[in-house]
Order: C-alpha cells, then structure tokens, then sequence
C-alpha cells in the first residue's frame, strides 16, 4: 500500500494506516535529526515530536503533496528549535565537515538549516526526490531510477541539476 492510500486511510479514522506511515519514514527522519543533532537520543525525541506534528496536520493534508518534504523540513525546524533553546552554535564548518576559510563568521544551525530548507524548496519535485533518495535515504541512482519510473541517466541529471542549484543558493547566502 503506497503513501497516499495510508494517508487516505487515516484521515477515514484508519489509525494502523499511521502507524504505517510512521514506520515507513522513522528511519529517515531519525537519520535527518541524528546528523543534525549529532546525538542519537536527541534525535529519536526530534523523530517522535515530528510524528506528533504529523499525527496533528495529516487530517487536513492535501493529496498529491510530497509527505517526507513536510517531514524533513519540519524535523529541520525542531532540530534547530532544540538547539537554539540549548544555545548551542556551530560553524557551517563543523555542519559539512569542511575547514572554514580564515575570514568565514560562525554560522549557527537554525541559518544554515533555514538556507538548506529554502535551497531544497527551490528545486523541481523531481530534483529534490533525487536528491534526498540519494542523501537522506542512501539509495543508489538505480534504485532511485526504478522507484521514480525513469532511466538511471535521468535520475543523474536531476541530481546533478539539484546539486549545482543547491550549491549556487548556498553560495549566494555566503554558507
């Protein structure tokens, strides 16, 4: 049963059809927190507070939207609220893993998650699927190729073309 039949499903008062939904984007979402957070406890609370939002919105949502779009950006929004609320700052540095250029200013979280939300906003639906079946689920472009309907030169493409957008919004933003 797809995504949008379990959607379907609960807003009819279908309770088992989330705790499907839960099960089939826990892991990724879990894995989003976790790499933002950098600690696996925190992460799992993100996880749960994002299914509580989810539980929350769900009844109204509308069909066709892409639901790990919602996710991912909120779990970026609770992850960054964690943070500001702990009053932890980081370096973009220390969030991509590369050394800062001698004159680079800190960059807290709560930015940088706000610039890679709007940067991921930005690209095509086909793009972003691409782009975060590859990053934040860890499939290969074959895969990704077959679960969208599309040849694996295609897929790519969009992850190339989601990669220099991605790349040139971040480098506007200065991150």
């Amino acid at each position: 049963m797809g995504e949008s039949d379990l959607i379907s499903r609960f807003q009819q008062g279908d309770r088992a059809a989330f705790d499907a939904l839960v099960e089939l984007h826990r892991a990724r979402v879990t894995a989003v927190a976790r790499r933002f957070l950098g600690d696996p406890h925190e992460a799992l609370d993100v996880a749960q507070d994002v299914f509580v939002a989810a539980y929350r919105v769900l009844p109204g949502w509308r069909p066709g939207a892409q639901l790990f779009t919602w996710l991912y950006r909120t779990t970026l929004n609770l992850c960054t609220k964690r943070l500001r609320s702990k009053g932890r700052v980081i370096s973009m540095a220390d969030r991509i893993g590369d050394r800062p250029a001698p004159s680079a200013e800190p960059v807290d979280r709560a930015e940088l998650a706000q610039a890679i939300d709007d940067a991921l906003e930005s690209l095509t639906d086909m793009q972003r699927e691409v782009f975060l079946g590859c990053h934040e689920q860890g499939h290969t472009l074959d895969e990704i190729a077959r679960r969208l309907g599309i040849a694996p030169g295609t897929a790519r493409s969009h992850l190339h073309r989601a990669l220099v957008s991605l790349r040139e919004r971040l480098k506007a933003r200065r991150l």
